[in-house]
């Protein structure tokens, strides 16, 4: 009994040192990162889930009003997606969520990307050339706390994009 505690006490202490071992990333630091948004005034915004639940649409909705908030608050426009080609919504701040969800499992990977203007042909087809991308990983013990979390590292990668543009001008 003693044995099994004390290997459960070491596995928590092992994957609490997961969780903060991520390096530290200095978003006002790494001034190479952010000099391809260098005059970016505006953004156009979308929100990618890997499933598609309807529950996945509040969430989706949820961060993008999040990322809408923390836009205009440092006087950046956020401008809709629907409707339009990629080639006209340039430059498309899209955040990505792909989750693992399971028997006992609530993670996910948030991905926060810009895609640039500068379009280049990669096996024969147009591709938006991607400028910027930062992530962050979630995980929770349930479906409200995953999205609790995802929401949460969505803003954290926003606000660190923000942070990054603020210091190029």
């Amino acid at each position: 009994m003693r044995s099994l505690a004390f290997a459960f006490l070491a596995t928590l202490f092992a994957v609490s040192g997961l969780a903060q071992a991520e390096p530290g990333r200095s978003a006002a630091g790494d001034d190479k990162s952010f000099a391809k948004l260098r005059g970016v005034t505006f953004f156009f915004i979308d929100v990618i889930t890997s499933e598609s639940r309807s529950e996945d649409a509040d969430l989706r909705g949820e961060i993008r009003d999040a990322m809408e908030l923390e836009m205009r608050r440092a006087n950046i426009v956020p401008k809709p997606v629907e409707g339009l080609t990629p080639e006209t919504t340039t430059p498309l701040l899209t955040i990505e969520v792909r989750l693992d969800r399971g028997l006992g499992r609530y993670n996910a990977d948030v991905i926060l990307a810009v895609r640039d203007n500068a379009t280049i042909t990669r096996n024969k087809e147009a591709v938006l050339a991607q400028s910027y991308a930062q992530s962050k990983r979630a995980m929770g013990t349930s479906e409200s706390t995953l999205n609790r979390e995802v929401k949460a590292r969505s803003r954290e990668l926003v606000q660190e994009l923000l942070a990054g543009i603020k210091t190029l001008k």
